[in-house]
């Protein structure tokens, strides 16, 4: 799990150092805890009701018209915290999606709603996922925000180790350019 995410930061800071001098750029990176809740009866055959991960890594690029494209590398490196989380389960998620976010890209908080894909290892079997779900940025600033996000991960085949579960997460977020907001009332000079 260690080489996957060395060489996942390593891409991460080169991509993002040759993105970063586009003029045009809209690029947004971010790092977010999460965990997968399963169903009680799902998690008697998953192994437990909640699966704990730390860090899940995102990259987006908005396009136009409030579309947004996002992929994010998710996995548990955290066996257990505090008797919260047993994470037995060894759970990798790759996710790509598509967020839409009503024409507020502009504003200091921005919802959206967002579909896609995911491929999740869990225990060394492979379960693919269609995602759906909503959520939303605070910008703190022309740079910085805070992201939440719930998304619900359908698998299409249940088998030992995975089953649809809701899936939460909880991070901060960089524009690589500061972004152009609507200027806040508080932020006028009288």
């Amino acid at each position: 799990m260690g080489e996957i995410l060395k060489a996942f930061l390593l891409f991460f800071f080169v991509g993002s150092q040759l993105v970063a001098q586009n003029k045009e750029n809209r690029w947004v990176v971010g790092a977010s805890i999460g965990f997968a809740k399963f169903s009680s009866e799902n998690a008697k055959t998953v192994g437990d009701q909640f699966i704990f991960q730390a860090p899940r890594l995102n990259v987006s690029r908005y396009f136009f018209n409030g579309l947004t494209i996002d992929a994010a590398l998710s996995f548990n490196t955290i066996n257990k915290i505090d008797g919260l989380f047993n994470n037995n389960i060894g759970y990798l998620s790759v996710d790509l999606g598509a967020k839409y976010d009503f024409g507020t890209s502009k504003e200091n908080l921005v919802p959206y709603a967002i579909g896609g894909l995911s491929i999740i290892n869990a225990n060394d079997e492979m379960s693919p996922a269609l995602n759906f779900g909503a959520g939303g940025t605070f910008w703190l600033n022309s740079n910085y925000g805070i992201n939440l996000q719930l998304t619900y991960k359908s698998i299409f085949k249940t088998t030992e180790k995975m089953s649809s579960h809701a899936y939460f997460s909880l991070g901060v977020v960089y524009s690589l350019k500061p972004r152009i907001l609507i200027p806040r009332l508080w932020s006028h000079n009288k």
